[in-house]
């Protein structure tokens, strides 16, 4: 799945933008969110916590004794 940007050229238009994305969201086409201060609005509202160096560490440690976390395990964690 691919993010995009989009700008209304004009003002004028905006209304036209919004109307022509809310209509593909109705028909399941798109996922259709305003971005709100800067931060998309897809986001969680509760924001991720990046991995403290010992919980890194941890994660490492054990991967080397044997493969506890799946790669995407490992990448959900490590917020990758």
């Amino acid at each position: 799945m691919k993010t995009y940007r989009v700008k209304a050229v004009r003002e004028s238009e905006e209304q036209l933008v919004l109307e022509v994305l809310q209509n593909l969201q109705r028909k399941g086409t798109i996922v259709f969110e305003e971005e709100q201060d800067g931060k998309q609005a897809w986001t969680s509202p509760k924001a991720a916590t990046p991995a403290t160096e010992e919980q890194v560490q941890e994660i490492i440690d054990e991967a080397e004794l044997i493969p506890y976390y799946s790669e995407q395990e490992a990448k959900k964690i490590l917020n990758l």
